[in-house]
């Protein structure tokens, strides 16, 4: 069996594993507001976060503050993307993906889905 280090920080411990997979970090998705058909949410991407794989025909998304992210899509393809702070897009593309903060900036969206 492998020990973790362990480091002590004031008022905390933080174990570091020795071996293993990384936890991927997943956005933080806030409701907004919600009826029957469509739903607000504000997304919030720290770098290095990956959202599900899912489709999001339609969406309408819009940039708070922006930076790099990558569509990984259902076949395997991939897709870098740099959105800006007052950027907005209407989401059209038909094919599953998941979307990473591959930057080093935080990305906060707010997005609107029809259900």
């Amino acid at each position: 069996m492998k020990k973790a280090a362990c480091i002590a920080l004031p008022g905390m411990i933080l174990a570091l594993a020795a071996s293993g997979p990384a936890l991927a970090i997943e956005p933080v998705l806030k409701t907004l507001a919600e009826d029957a058909t469509t739903r607000v949410i504000d997304v919030t991407e720290a770098p290095g976060s990956v959202g599900a794989m899912t489709k999001r025909t339609g969406n309408i998304i819009y940039v708070v503050s922006g930076g790099t992210l990558e569509r990984t899509y259902d076949d395997g393809t991939k897709q870098t993307m740099n959105r800006k702070a007052g950027e907005a897009a209407i989401i059209t593309e038909k094919r599953a993906y998941s979307v990473k903060n591959t930057g080093t900036t935080t990305v906060h969206l707010i997005e609107v889905i029809k259900k």
